[in-house]
């Protein structure tokens, strides 16, 4: 196989992953502007919504976590075979089984709908708990047939699917909600109305996937090889690389649902009154860890998505020598992206959350139990300062987890990501005891993946044969970005020292913070990118994966600002 070829496969992955990252930042905006209208009209009771909401994001999360990685890996796998009639039946398998799963979780939620709500201490939410319940169906099944598409490295019907499904969330939501509430309806009435769209939404998204389907001719696999495993095999096959997958992601949602017992319990033992540890919760979890997902899961978590059938596919037909270049090529690319992002939330953190929720409701000054004061929205900027050092952490393990399941390990993210978890609750309950406070929450995070990246890329070593070098991958971009973060800092700072000198003494409205952001976000930009030239911290093989990277490619080459690839991958 020649390098070129290699470069069409690595255009390949990053083409469909800038899609899946297109849409899923038209996804996460929805979200937003979805929930500033919904907690003005609900006010104190969108816990209402959000209680019907988390439970359908568990068992949503539980039914279809595992399911789209293994259907885009077999696919894939037999797709690369040309065994075009095994993938359809891959699919089909998938879609009948899970499609059933989903079938069970809506009938479950449907009639223990009032038990889970009095649980959850919102006895109010049933109705909107039964509303949402048929769309854990219809997202199973969408999820198979994403999976199928995935596997074929076609990334179009996910993205469509999921804006489908985001923006009838937003606009029937949000106008049934509206309507509700000017009838003056009951509360639990607003909130079932309120996630009725997304009901309707994974409706429409569904059919959607189904008719692409039917009638694309790109939904059609290769199919010059017209063997195939038994039904019995390749059920066997789905449950090895779908059980492992599950579990994980159950293990990490786990960790988000051991906040809610931890963080507030500790405070309290160290001493903080009940309000205040109330209240440093919900900016942690309401404010920066929303912030702080939202780079890796919009920038780098679709480049595992996109990556996993493409090496799959190589070791398929054991070209080992490309799926070990294509492991390398992703960890960096994560690096690339994941490096920036967190610079930018480390410098910028409390400006992108004045300018998301407001600063004014955050505003007032908690007494901590030693007798100082401390604004909530300074405690949330500063535990988002902590978790943009996690966010390259964080991209690493995605990409990781991706490549391990790629690689057919699919139970190593699991024993890794159960270990971290541990790291996790040990770290959380000493320091948030400690003087450290509310820090330790986003600290502990840190630490635990940390590790968990570390534990993932010894696996990827040792198991999938693959050389890496933490100081060859990283080195270079991480020293761009310390150079880009002096540039970064100096920036945000002057602007706001500008804008409270000339403008407005006020920094936290919204149209101050945009300013400073778009400002700090260009220098950002445009210093890491010299820094990556100037440094050689980007490869040839990378620029020519951007688009129009070939054109680029060449006139870098020619000015010296890269060096030449001296990759030889000739299986």
């Amino acid at each position: 196989m020649s390098e070129n070829t290699v470069t069409k496969s690595g255009n390949s992955f990053l083409r469909e992953a800038v899609i899946l990252t297109i849409a899923n930042f038209a996804v996460k905006i929805i979200g937003v502007v979805f929930k500033i209208p919904l907690t003005d009209i609900l006010g104190p009771s969108i816990g209402v919504f959000t209680a019907a909401y988390s439970i359908y994001a568990m068992l949503f999360m539980l039914s279809t976590s595992g399911l789209p990685v293994a259907v885009s890996k077999l696919v894939s796998a037999s797709n690369e075979k040309g065994r075009g009639a095994e993938a359809k039946r891959i699919t089909y398998l998938a879609t009948l089984i899970f499609g059933g799963i989903g079938l069970l979780c809506t009938v479950a939620l449907l009639i223990f709908a009032p038990d889970i709500a009095r649980l959850t201490n919102h006895a109010d939410s049933a109705l909107a708990m039964r509303v949402i319940a048929p769309s854990l169906f219809f997202v199973c099944v969408c999820s198979a047939i994403r999976g199928h598409f995935q596997g074929l490295r076609n990334m179009r019907p996910t993205a469509i699917s999921q804006f489908i499904e985001a923006f009838f969330k937003f606009t029937v939501g949000l106008g049934a909600v509206m309507y509700a509430h000017a009838m003056e309806a009951s509360i639990p009435v607003q909130a079932a109305c309120a996630i009725s769209g997304v009901t309707v939404g994974s409706v429409l998204g569904t059919a959607f996937t189904l008719f692409y389907l039917k009638f694309s001719k790109k939904s059609l696999p290769n199919d010059t090889d017209k063997e195939r495993e038994s039904d019995k095999k390749l059920l066997r096959l789905i449950a090895i690389v779908a059980l492992p997958v599950t579990f994980t992601a159950a293990t990490l949602y786990f960790s988000q649902f051991l906040d809610t017992l931890v963080i507030v319990n500790c405070l309290e033992a160290a001493g903080e009154s009940k309000d205040t540890a109330d209240t440093l919760f919900a900016a942690y979890t309401g404010l920066s860890v929303p912030i702080y997902d939202l780079f890796p899961s919009t920038l780098v978590f679709p480049l595992g998505i996109s990556i996993l059938p493409t090496v799959s596919a190589a070791l398929a037909v054991k070209r080992n020598n490309k799926a070990g270049f294509l492991t390398r090529q992703a960890l960096r690319i994560s690096a690339i992206i994941a490096i920036p992002c967190g610079v930018f939330l480390f410098v910028a953190g409390k400006g992108c959350i004045s300018l998301i929720y407001g600063a004014a409701k955050w505003s007032k000054p908690l007494i901590m139990a030693d007798g100082s004061t401390l604004l909530p929205l300074d405690a949330a900027a500063n535990c988002l300062a902590i978790l943009a050092v996690a966010v390259f952490f964080i991209s690493i393990v995605s990409i990781s987890n991706s490549l391990l399941n790629a690689h057919g390990k699919s139970h190593l993210p699991f024993i890794a990501v159960l270990i971290g978890i541990a790291v996790l609750v040990i770290s959380e309950i000493l320091l948030l005891r400690s003087p450290v406070g509310i820090y330790g929450a986003p600290l502990s995070s840190l630490i635990c993946y940390l590790a968990v990246m570390f534990i993932d890329l010894w696996f990827i070593r040792k198991y999938c044969h693959v050389k890496l070098s933490a100081l060859k991958m990283f080195g270079r971009p991480a020293l761009c970005g310390l150079i880009s973060a002096v540039f970064t800092y100096l920036a945000y700072k002057g602007t706001s020292l500008f804008w409270s000198s000339f403008i407005s003494e006020n920094i936290t409205g919204r149209l101050p913070s945009l300013v400073i952001l778009v400002v700090t976000g260009t220098v950002m930009v445009v210093t890491y990118a010299a820094a990556l030239l100037i440094f050689k911290g980007i490869t040839e093989d990378e620029v020519r994966l951007l688009p129009k990277g070939n054109w680029l490619a060449g006139k870098l080459l020619n000015l010296g600002w890269i060096k030449p690839s001296a990759a030889d991958i000739e299986d």
